[in-house]
């Protein structure tokens, strides 16, 4: 369980409630979430039903051992922005995340911003467009649009249109679009999909195993705008490296993958195989062995296909 440890003075809840939380979950990040924090300064916040979009920022230090703690001190007495800072053990994003979700009492919408990355001025003018042109759809959970990267280029390639009204699967699997996106969420949907822990050893849960779970209910307004600049800061990613950490976590985003989409190998066969060879790589990595890597697969056919690629994940686990 977090606990809080310092906020501003201009946070406030009871009354008065905040059309936006931004969420961040940070490990020693002391050196980089500087330029997340000045980001938010800069945003230019648009109008929304009538009035000025209204945000509170929730930072989660996830066991950091830098000086994070007093760098979000010191903002929290300048009281610029309200915010609230929290500390929990190591447990990884996915926990620090359910966490803040719980306590976005205020909040409608939702937006995470990695303690790496900055919000660009006009990214809350693009999403409150969009959603204001949405209307009150309940189909829709998101607002979703693009990163850029430090040198201006969009992340990965373009849409087929803009905007584009799709499932968060058929977006990447269907329309095959790649690259890191930025969502902004409904709170209350959200509040509904926490994200699981399969094994104590994971540090991340792949978010896409919740992405794709509500995908199967609602559906977003994806834009060909750039909303957040991205940046390759791998020192302290827990993606950096082969480990067992990783390798536990990975098992489960190839598990629901095999278990949950593999009718989309028409639109996408590399993505499913790949999901095939993934499961037995990470699974033998993260010790389990090959009775337990099948049972988890829920058809004949699936068991199948797995034990059909296993040497290749095999051979891989052992690089």
């Amino acid at each position: 369980m977090a606990v809080l440890k310092y906020q501003s003075d201009k946070f406030k809840c009871g009354n008065h409630k905040y059309t936006l939380t931004f969420f961040t979950s940070t490990y020693n990040r002391k050196d980089t979430i500087t330029r997340t924090y000045e980001s938010l300064l800069s945003i230019i916040p648009p109008y929304y039903n009538g009035s000025k979009v209204t945000f509170e920022w929730i930072i989660v230090d996830d066991g950091s051992t830098d000086n994070t703690a007093e760098l979000c001190r010191k903002w929290c007495d300048e009281n610029r922005l309200p915010m609230r800072y929290y500390q929990q053990e190591n447990q990884g994003k996915h926990v620090a995340m359910n966490f803040a979700i719980q306590q976005a009492a205020c909040g409608e919408f939702w937006l995470t911003i990695d303690s790496d990355d900055t919000i660009l001025p006009n990214a809350l003018e693009i999403y409150f467009r969009e959603w204001n042109n949405i209307g009150n759809d309940d189909e829709f959970c998101a607002v979703t649009a693009r990163c850029k990267e430090e040198n201006g280029n969009i992340v990965g390639n373009p849409l087929p249109h803009s905007p584009l009204d799709v499932s968060a699967i058929d977006l990447r699997l269907k329309y095959r679009i790649k690259g890191e996106m930025l969502e902004m969420y409904r709170v209350e949907i959200l509040k509904q999909y926490p994200f699981p822990s399969y094994d104590p050893r994971m540090r991340f849960c792949p978010e896409s195993i919740i992405w794709f779970e509500i995908a199967k209910k609602y559906k977003m307004r994806v834009v060909d705008e750039a909303a957040r600049i991205y940046f390759h800061d791998t020192a302290t990613s827990i993606m950096s490296a082969k480990n067992i950490n990783r390798s536990a976590a990975n098992y489960y985003l190839w598990l629901y993958h095999i278990n949950n989409l593999s009718r989309y190998i028409i639109y996408n066969p590399v993505f499913i195989l790949k999901a095939y060879v993934g499961i037995s790589m990470d699974g033998f990595t993260s010790g389990r062995n090959v009775f337990s890597i099948l049972k988890d697969c829920n058809s004949l056919l699936k068991k199948l296909l797995a034990a059909l690629f296993m040497p290749i994940g095999l051979i891989l686990s052992r690089r």
